[in-house]
């Protein structure tokens, strides 16, 4: 599938940019991303779009705080914070984001 085409319309944010983002928040922070094994469907469908939030919140906050640039439509910042945003206003959009990142993070361990 290619979560590129994946992109909220209001904040024009693809899921695939936003799991580059959480898969930077996820490296920053040296950990790992895990759905419960033997849970339900459901449940480590919750969890992968809670992580997702999550991760994308942590980057978003970091970089805003950083943020210097006078020019926020083009700054990292403003495109993090508005990945996380995409990621709030969608269960659909957030857990497309969690399987762009899986996919994403699987392309560079095999490399």
């Amino acid at each position: 599938m290619d979560f590129s085409a994946i992109v909220c319309p209001e904040t024009g944010v693809s899921a695939s940019e936003a799991a580059m983002g959480a898969l930077l928040a996820r490296d920053h922070l040296g950990g790992d991303v895990t759905p419960a094994s033997g849970a339900s469907l459901a449940v480590r469908r919750r969890a992968m779009i809670e992580d997702v939030r999550v991760l994308t919140g942590l980057l978003a906050g970091e970089l805003v705080a950083l943020a210097d640039d006078p020019a926020p439509r083009f700054d990292a910042s403003h495109r993090a914070a508005e990945a996380h945003r995409a990621t709030l206003r969608s269960d659909e959009f957030a857990f497309h984001t969690a399987l762009a990142m899986r996919a994403l993070d699987r392309a560079t361990r095999s490399d």
